[in-house]
């Protein structure tokens, strides 16, 4: 019987995974220094990282001469433009309120533990009318390493109360499942096949929401 569902968020909650990587293409273009084409698969490579890990992927795919602090100045500046423009109920995956109803029904904890810094979460939460529905958001400013570290699987479940075995985590990364797998809970993944990323970690796969809630409501009933 399940007592948790720990949400990823992006690209899980709300498709913000999506949208910043099609946009990372032209920022490494703007400052890359040479002329090898980057990959689909090399590219991939920020897929679930923080924000804080994002820089050092970019610095070494654009070969630039730019300093790490440089590159992590301009990110930031070019992730708070991106996403200050954007209206995130466009891409909020607001099939997951049937998630949390059942959740709410049948006493299972809520929880957000996500990489992304804590107003980054909130607005996005908040924006979509479901912050005050999770009993617990967890971030990664809080840790010296984020995913694929489990440290904050585990600090969630610690602070949650609930055991890995009777949680279940909803991820769409590979760092994210490797995170969860790391501290013994069981993985949905949100199934994603617009970029490479290597979902194999996950125990049960699924395209949507409604998807997703079939397999809780089959795991709690287990």
């Amino acid at each position: 019987m399940l007592q948790a569902i720990i949400f990823d968020m992006d690209g899980v909650i709300v498709d913000t995974e999506y949208v910043e990587f099609t946009l990372q293409k032209q920022f490494i273009a703007d400052i890359q220094e040479h002329n090898r084409p980057i990959t689909p698969e090399q590219q991939s490579e920020v897929v679930g990282k923080s924000l804080r890990e994002i820089p050092e992927i970019v610095k070494k795919l654009s070969g630039s001469h730019l300093s790490l602090a440089a590159i992590q100045t301009r990110y930031q500046a070019f992730f708070n433009d991106l996403f200050s423009n954007v209206d995130y109920r466009t891409i909020f995956r607001s099939d997951i309120k049937q998630i949390i109803e059942f959740a709410k029904a049948h006493r299972i904890k809520l929880a957000v533990a996500s990489s992304s810094a804590l107003s980054h979460i909130s607005n996005i939460l908040t924006e979509c009318g479901i912050k005050d529905d999770f009993d617990l958001i967890v971030t990664g400013d809080d840790f010296d390493r984020s995913k694929p570290d489990p440290a904050i699987y585990r600090h969630t479940l610690d602070s949650l109360g609930v055991s890995a075995e009777h949680a279940v985590a909803v991820e769409d990364s590979y760092y994210g499942m490797l995170a969860a797998k790391g501290a013994g809970v069981t993985v949905i993944g949100y199934e994603e096949k617009r970029m490479i990323v290597d979902q194999s970690l996950a125990d049960y796969m699924g395209k949507d929401m409604t998807e997703i809630l079939a397999l809780i409501k089959w795991l709690h009933a287990a």
